[in-house]
């Protein structure tokens, strides 16, 4: 399919499952799960609707690494949960718009995934000045 948008209703689906994240509880184990499947998440980011996130993506992925493993705590836990909820809903196959539907399956997360980067951009932006002075 070459029209990639999502309509009105998905859109809205999307934000409502984004919004849902500030409210779910997950757990370690959750966070071991999107660690655990970083090559499956990465072989995703590399289609061509998430390509445009693949930075973001592998910054995510850092700084939920250095946050459990002590380096960096100077992230609110909103933000972890944030990032965490969006590479689990980028793992899972079947969401708003399943995956497997060619051209149209990675649209709704990649609309999850650039939800999150507006959202966390400040912690963002202070985790890499971290980062840059470490």
């Amino acid at each position: 399919m070459e029209n990639e948008e999502l309509n009105e209703e998905q859109k809205k689906q999307v934000a409502a499952e984004f919004e849902s994240f500030k409210n779910k509880e997950y757990s370690e184990d959750d966070v071991h799960r999107v660690l655990e499947n970083e090559n499956e998440i990465m072989k995703k980011a590399n289609s061509k609707q998430l390509r445009g996130f693949i930075n973001d993506i592998k910054l995510f992925f850092r700084m939920l690494k250095d946050f459990f493993s002590g380096n960096y705590k100077s992230v609110p836990v909103g933000t972890i949960v944030a990032i965490a909820g969006t590479l689990i809903y980028v793992l899972v196959p079947a969401d708003i718009v399943p995956d497997v539907i060619p051209g149209l399956g990675l649209i709704d997360d990649a609309a999850v995934l650039g939800l999150c980067v507006k959202l966390v951009k400040t912690d963002i932006d202070n985790y890499v000045n971290f980062l840059d002075n470490k």
